[in-house]
């Protein structure tokens, strides 16, 4: 198989939110992804390449002339030609159980042998026992098996060919430059049900390079009496709003763990009309006037804060040369995210609220995980603002405090 494309074109990091090609719910997590712990729990076939490629973090990527004893090596989940009835699927566990917005898949490099069509079905599962089974069906499979007689068996109590359909069978195009990306909006109908399991099917077979959920994490901390991170993922923390993400999107501020690369991390262009020659005022500050960057991120629960996490890991000449932290507290908030997000894009709309500072301007440093204990907590509040001056990025942010 022939490249279709040629691999420098790759970008450095995935999923440039301000693309205005994307839709809005981008800017959501993937609860798909490998690094919140999602599996493969069964496969019908993954002759040519295994279904833990499409959960993937990193981007696709193709390697002219590299193959295995099975055929052409592909980065993604590539079945055999089927010559038996049926079609192909597989079972996905997501790591953090979650409501799903949107579908986006990408058939990348698989150009004359991508699924021609799709369909995306989940359910809210807690049968362990069924699960565990399942699981410990997989071992010993991948790259050059199909399911076998114990991995049908464990399936079947799953009764997946039921579950609630959220994208019908649907045409996948090739996986040229151009067109191998694909978005679907989920029916508003099914974003409140909460979905521990997704089922992805391939009509009749072929490849599905990756595959990323975006989505809500649906978790409760609103009765915990200790310290916990108000803003985490695994929480129920979302980003709302930004002023760029051209580099690193702003969901990335509150994912699990430290970030691997720099690619994990919210980060923004530079800022093009930035002074020709830099000025410090009498503090020690850069004056850059009202040029800064800024992102928005709304709590898992309405909380009072008490100390601040600030990871600038792996920016080591990107990192802002300071930041302000701000929060708010919206009252009887019953937009629903879209909604929401449209809000806190205004200005006009973000100067409508009282904003208190939580964390006055604070000068940053390059590669640095720095904590900021509050001499007075600052709350109740249920959104914050990270303003960065005058751009840059930034791995990690952490608000440890109390649900109010």
């Amino acid at each position: 198989r022939k490249q279709p494309f040629l691999e420098e074109k790759r970008e450095r990091r995935e999923d440039m939110t301000n693309d205005n090609n994307q839709p809005w719910y981008v800017a959501l997590t993937d609860l798909a992804e490998e690094s919140m712990g999602t599996k493969i729990l069964f496969a019908t076939d993954e002759w040519f390449a295994a279904a833990e490629n499409v959960i993937k973090s990193a981007e696709p990527i193709f390697i002219t002339d590299k193959f295995t004893t099975y055929g052409k090596w592909m980065d993604g989940w590539e079945s055999r030609r089927k010559r038996t009835a049926g079609h192909d699927w597989a079972i996905i566990e997501l790591g953090l159980a979650g409501n799903l917005f949107g579908v986006k898949i990408d058939t990348r490099f698989f150009t004359g042998n991508q699924s021609p069509r799709f369909s995306l079905q989940a359910a809210e599962l807690d049968d362990e026992k069924a699960l565990d089974a399942l699981l410990v069906s997989r071992q010993g499979t991948g790259i050059g098996t199909c399911a076998g007689d114990s991995q049908w068996e464990a399936v079947k109590a799953l009764k997946s060919d039921s579950w609630t359909e959220l994208i019908p069978m649907t045409p996948l195009k090739p996986g040229y430059e151009g067109m191998s990306v694909h978005y679907f909006e989920i029916d508003p109908k099914f974003r409140k049900q909460r979905f521990t399991h997704v089922r992805l099917n391939m009509f009749p077979d072929g490849g599905i390079a990756r595959m990323r959920l975006f989505g809500l994490v649906k978790a409760n901390i609103q009765d915990t009496k200790q310290i916990v991170d108000l803003a985490a993922v695994e929480n129920g923390g979302v980003p709302v709003a930004h002023s760029d993400a051209h580099y690193g999107k702003c969901a990335n501020l509150i994912a699990l763990g430290r970030a691997p690369t720099m690619a994990d991390g919210w980060e923004t262009a530079r800022t093009a009309n930035r002074p020709a020659i830099l000025k410090a005022d009498a503090s020690g500050m850069i004056e850059f006037g009202d040029m800064n960057d800024w992102a928005i991120l709304k709590l898992a629960t309405r909380g009072v804060i008490h100390e601040i996490e600030i990871d600038t890991n792996h920016f080591k000449g990107n990192f802002p040369e300071s930041c302000i932290i701000e929060g708010a507290l919206m009252e009887n908030n019953d937009m629903d995210y879209k909604s929401e997000t449209a809000f806190f894009h205004s200005k006009e709309n973000q100067a409508k609220l009282k904003w208190k500072t939580v964390l006055p301007r604070t000068k940053l440093s390059a590669h640095v995980q720095a904590r900021f204990p509050l001499k007075v907590p600052v709350g109740p509040v249920t959104h914050i603002r990270l303003t960065i001056f005058p751009d840059g990025g930034v791995s990690r942010l952490r608000l440890f405090g109390l649900p109010a």
